[in-house]
């Protein structure tokens, strides 16, 4: 007993033997200044948001740099959109991780993130200084500004769901998750929803599934085309029979007799159905046969046909396959699991917890929840601090609308939503800052870079794929319940700083519309789109002269 609670103890010792010696490797500090010098200033000239930035990663990882070739980055990108957190972040932190080694690819990382969370904190501390009232200018600016960003996540809606509509499926999914996410919104309620699509698609994806619908849909239509023989024959028939010498009966005539008086047929139906050859029984082992017979049609086809059909080739793809070690990569998953379940269950089981733990919680969990990126996101953290009354509506559509202009992801709006929900609470907006920082990221760095190592592996398996997509097209319908959330509260006004609907005034519309036509026609970059916006909400002021 001794020696096996020896060995038990043995192999995660090891295993943290072996993270410490890949992390001080020999070429650690090569590693540190190469990470330095060709990604010191990518935090603060990454502008134009999570499209364009992807773009930007291409040309300068692939093209420029070369630590990667084309096939492997595209795997790179599938691997970063499909798990949860901000998309370019896991991106460039796995490009880095699959170079270097640990330690740099948080460098990485703290270049990437942290020049725009530390001008969001700056810009939270600004925000906290303001009074309770502002000119009457600034609230016609920020309700353009808010109209602008409802055309400018339009646009980004419907470049997020052509990417994840691919087929019908994705589609009702995208659909339905947006319908259900108007209609209410709760702490609870967003994850819920798209673990529950993730489940629809796993069932409406399995090859079982299919065999079933294929066997009714092919049962039905044999059925139908029975039925049609079974009339053509009658009406042939009594077209044929005569009722005199020179005279055949009519289609009237036969509907005005009597069942007793139709006549019976003179010869036996030229076609028979128990002739038709009916389909070979497969000889696979593992083929399901199923086939029904109604009338003259037979209706056969196996399970695996269909499997067949909605299998993707993995082999066919270029695979990445990291220099470490899978059980490492799977003992990181299970600690963020761990985690999660943790802190979670102590937001349930605690009382009276304080606000400091709250937040963190919900910037844990929304990082946990958020597939899809920075736009997916703004729908959950208007939820998690706006809905909790730790962020006033007025100072979430500052903040909402200057991210845009900032650089690096888009997640960094949680350092500013956490930064004044503690001051808000009397505590320190440092610690705020930190504490989101901390909650937003963590779950995609660890889950990103966990599964990146066994992510090869994975993939292969439909099941996975199929859970994934569901959860994805449920994030994606979420986005579009941002547009509602902000046209419903983004006109401000000195006499109404809650906000109300966009609606009530014809000229947001106009707004918003030139948002949307200027980002989906002519691709013109999001900050320059939002200004615009916000100078025709000032030009709207200087007509009108009433005050807001």
């Amino acid at each position: 007993m001794h020696t096996e609670t020896k060995k038990f103890w043995s192999r995660p010792v090891r295993a943290v033997l072996d993270l410490f010696k890949s992390v001080l490797s020999a070429n650690l500090g090569e590693q540190m200044l190469e990470v330095t010098k060709r990604q010191w200033h990518i935090g603060t000239t990454s502008f134009g948001g999570p499209i364009v930035q992807v773009a930007n990663f291409n040309n300068l990882f692939v093209q420029k740099y070369h630590w990667l070739d084309d096939s492997t980055y595209q795997e790179l990108f599938g691997i970063a959109q499909s798990l949860p957190g901000s998309a370019s972040t896991k991106l460039i932190f796995i490009i880095t991780l699959l170079r270097t080694s640990i330690l740099p690819a948080l460098l990485s990382f703290m270049f990437w993130a942290g020049p725009g969370a530390a001008g969001m904190f700056v810009l939270a501390v600004g925000i906290g200084e303001i009074g309770s009232s502002l000119p009457n200018p600034v609230y016609a600016l920020l309700s353009g500004l808010n109209s602008a960003i409802v055309g400018v996540i339009f646009v980004a809606g419907l470049n997020v769901s052509s990417r994840c509509i691919t087929d019908k499926l994705s589609h009702l999914t995208i659909f339905v998750s947006g319908m259900f996410g108007v209609m209410y919104t709760s702490l609870w309620y967003y994850p819920v929803l798209m673990i529950a699509a993730g489940i629809i698609t796993l069932v409406f994806d399995s090859p079982y599934f299919k065999l079933l619908v294929r066997f009714v849909s092919r049962h039905c239509k044999a059925i139908k085309r029975s039925m049609a023989q079974t009339a053509r024959d009658m009406v042939d028939s009594a077209l044929n029979r005569k009722k005199s010498p020179d005279q055949t009966i009519s289609l009237e005539d036969l509907g005005s007799m009597q069942p007793d008086q139709r006549p019976e047929h003179d010869e036996p139906c030229a076609y028979n159905a128990e002739e038709r050859p009916r389909p070979e029984p497969t000889k696979k082992s593992d083929e399901i046969l199923i086939r029904t017979r109604t009338g003259a049609s037979a209706v056969s086809f196996t399970a695996t046909e269909i499997h067949n059909e909605n299998s993707q080739d993995a082999e066919s793809r270029a695979s990445v396959e990291p220099n470490y070690p899978i059980k490492f990569g799977i003992s990181v998953v299970i600690f963020f699991v761990i985690s999660f379940v943790v802190i979670m269950v102590i937001r349930a089981v605690v009382k009276n917890l304080g606000m400091p733990y709250l937040m963190f919680s919900n910037m844990y969990l929304a990082g946990t929840i958020i597939f899809g990126g920075g736009p997916v996101v703004i729908p959950l953290l208007r939820e998690y601090t706006v809905g909790q009354g730790w962020v006033s509506p007025r100072d979430f559509a500052i903040g909402l609308a200057l991210i845009q202009a900032f650089p690096g992801p888009n997640f960094n709006f949680a350092i500013y939503l956490g930064a004044l929900a503690y001051k808000n609470g009397g505590h320190s907006s440092f610690w705020g800052a930190v504490v989101s920082f901390i909650g937003i990221y963590t779950p995609g760095m660890l889950i990103a870079g966990g599964m990146f190592t066994f992510w090869h592996k994975l993939r292969r398996y439909v099941v996975i794929m199929s859970f994934l997509r569901g959860i994805t097209a449920a994030a994606t319908g979420l986005l579009w319940t941002a547009i509602y959330r902000i046209w419903d509260s983004g006109f401000l006004s000195s006499s109404n700083q809650v906000g109300e609907s966009l609606g009530n005034e014809a000229w947001w519309y106009v707004v918003a519309a030139t948002a949307f036509v200027l980002g989906y026609l002519y691709q013109v970059p999001t900050p320059f789109s939002i200004a615009v916006g916000g100078l025709m909400g000032v030009i709207r002021w200087a007509y009108d002269g009433a005050p807001m």
